[in-house]
């Protein structure tokens, strides 16, 4: 069946095949229909029967012209009270005609088949003695078989349009993560160039301090000009992360809309926890925070505000949300764990959320593992490298 429906023409030649071997086995060897006589095979009647079914063969391609090619022949058949595909043929045309063709050509078509074939059977009555019962059971059939066709194409489109609708959503949501992958490495860019700003202001200002104090206080001097130097390296760092991250569609320095406002740090995690009071929130901190780089702490801070902004949106109810941060070993470590119930929709879909967390914590080498814990709830667990 499913090597059928992946090669529709050789179906159709092959329908057409047993049709037409059916219809010639009939009007080869049977010569009566119940106490009905039939008139005996000639030399031309097989050549109808043929031209009454092969044309079946090509009920898709042109369904109207192969409904007009099986109904002549067979009603010269019937006409001259002789066997044939006994209007099954017509029955499959008539099928392929509302499923293959729709709007007004299939209203034409249709009613100008519908009237000849109707307009045939009638003079059958009239001449020939056919039951009138013939009338009402030909427009049956020829109703059903053409709503059904009809029924069946509408359903085949209707199929066709839901496919395409979803490879479209689905084209959609890949560039929709593609532009928020994109505008989440902009916003970074712009949080790390303030950090890099803030290094090269200190060492404007030690550097005067120090050319000031050159000759007059040479330790003093001394001092500027290493301190200058550590702040240089580390401005030197996050540039260098910064290259890693802009792209050459990156909004130029001096664009409207860049946050100019003070980046929040680790010591900042109380006020988020206090401003967070729909969440039940605990948090733990382990180590020593003071010498964390500012872009580290700049990242962690929003790897915590995503996480907890996830809580809201996927837990539903939770009773607790344990959030650490530990520094041990060169290792800065930031877990925000909860209870609720949200584990099983971010499981099948990550979201942005999570992409920009990812994407966050790998600017420095680091890893992001957000997943389900055990015991029930979601945990997301980032570790910074080098963080001493």
């Amino acid at each position: 069946m499913l090597w059928l429906r992946n090669h529709p023409r050789a179906a159709d030649a092959l329908l057409a095949g047993l049709v037409t071997a059916l219809a010639l086995g009939a009007h080869l060897f049977i010569d009566s229909t119940g106490e009905t006589e039939v008139s005996d095979p000639t030399w031309w009647s097989p050549l109808l029967v043929l031209a009454s079914t092969v044309p079946l063969a090509w009920r898709r391609r042109w369904p109207v012209a192969v409904l007009v090619a099986v109904t002549v022949p067979e009603c010269i058949l019937q006409a001259s009270e002789m066997v044939g595909a006994g209007f099954l043929n017509i029955l499959m045309a008539t099928y392929s005609l509302g499923a293959y063709v729709a709007g007004r050509r299939l209203i034409v078509s249709g009613a100008l088949t519908f009237a000849c074939l109707l307009g045939f059977v009638a003079v059958g009555v009239a001449v020939d003695g056919v039951e009138a019962s013939t009338l009402i059971s030909t427009t049956v059939l020829y109703a059903g078989a053409i709503l059904l066709g009809d029924n069946m194409r509408r359903r085949r489109e209707r199929a066709d349009e839901l496919v395409e609708r979803a490879e479209r959503a689905e084209r959609e949501r890949e560039l929709l993560a593609v532009q928020q992958v994109q505008q989440e490495r902009t916003r970074i860019a712009r949080e790390m160039h303030d950090v890099v700003a803030h290094s090269l202001s200190v060492m404007i200002i030690q550097a005067g301090a120090a050319r000031r104090q050159v000759l007059a206080n040479p330790d003093q001097a001394v001092g500027a000009l290493e301190n200058i130097e550590s702040t240089g390296r580390e401005a030197m760092s996050e540039m260098r992360r910064i290259l890693g991250v802009l792209r050459s569609d990156t909004a130029r320095d001096g664009d409207d809309g860049v946050d100019l406002a003070p980046q929040p740090s680790l010591s900042a995690l109380g006020d988020l926890v206090a401003a967070s009071s729909d969440l039940p929130i605990e948090l733990h901190t382990d180590g020593d925070l003071d010498g964390v780089p500012a872009a580290v702490e700049l990242s962690a801070y929003r790897v915590v505000q995503e996480a907890l902004t996830n809580v809201r949106r996927h837990a539903g109810r939770v009773d607790h949300v344990a959030v650490a941060v530990r520094r041990a070993d060169g290792r800065l470590t930031v877990t925000v764990e909860d209870d609720g119930r949200g584990a099983s929709a971010l499981a099948h879909d990550p979201g942005f959320g999570i992409i920009g967390m990812r994407e966050r914590v790998g600017m420095f080498g680091g890893t992001l593992e957000a997943g389900p814990r055990s015991g029930g709830g979601w945990r997301v667990r980032a570790v910074f490298p080098e963080a001493a």
